[in-house]
């Protein structure tokens, strides 16, 4: 088996993934100057050296320590995840029903950031992705975009709780139902503003 290239961490910055220049990736193991990483694209693994550093500190394949070389794909700037649309409405990979902190019901707009609420957390394809997906809901979902995992980017949409009196007996289900409407609709991967709109209630 080919032993895993050893790059520089400021050149992985630069140009990403040495095989494929994808920018995002999984950290496997970390031996002080060195770090084993493999693509979260192409799945090709290589080791990234910190700065001054020339040869791995971590073995490979038999105890081999790859010596520095030069980034392979050296003045190709790295990327993310395209940006890619069905013919209608966004790509939604649904996590299935949690709890989150989301600051709207996505029914009826009520304030819910101070609590732990039901919600929908599912990935989309990119931040402006998902930027869209929130605009569908007029704002009354929540985007989780980080700088340190710019391609796990979620949408999170959450309902009002359930009320319940002082005992315990359940009032009523807030809007627990219309998300559980929401969910069944997106099971094929796709959200669109007319499914939004079925699960609110506001169409057949």
């Amino acid at each position: 088996m080919e032993s895993p290239v050893a790059v520089c961490v400021t050149e992985m910055d630069k140009w990403g993934c040495p095989k494929c220049g994808y920018r995002s990736g999984y950290k496997f193991i970390q031996d002080g100057s060195t770090t084993l990483w493999q693509c979260g694209s192409c799945s090709v693994s290589c080791l990234v050296l910190a700065v001054g550093i020339t040869e791995s500190t971590l073995g490979v394949n038999g105890n081999k320590y790859p010596k520095l070389q030069d980034h392979p794909r050296a003045g190709i700037p790295k990327h993310g995840t395209e940006d890619q649309k069905p013919e209608e409405g966004e790509y939604f990979n649904s996590r299935g029903i949690g709890l989150d902190h989301v600051e709207h019901c996505f029914v009826c707009g009520k304030d819910t950031k101070h609590e732990f609420v039901s919600n929908i957390a599912g990935f989309v394809k990119c931040k402006d992705s998902g930027e869209r997906v929130v605009k569908m809901f007029g704002g009354w979902a929540r985007l989780d975009y980080r700088d340190i995992e710019p391609d796990r980017v979620q949408v999170k949409i959450g309902v009002c709780p359930p009320h319940k009196r002082a005992d315990g007996t359940l009032l009523d289900k807030g809007h627990m139902p219309e998300l559980e409407k929401l969910e069944e609709l997106i099971h094929d991967g796709i959200i669109t503003s007319e499914k939004i709109a079925i699960a609110r209630g506001n169409l057949e």
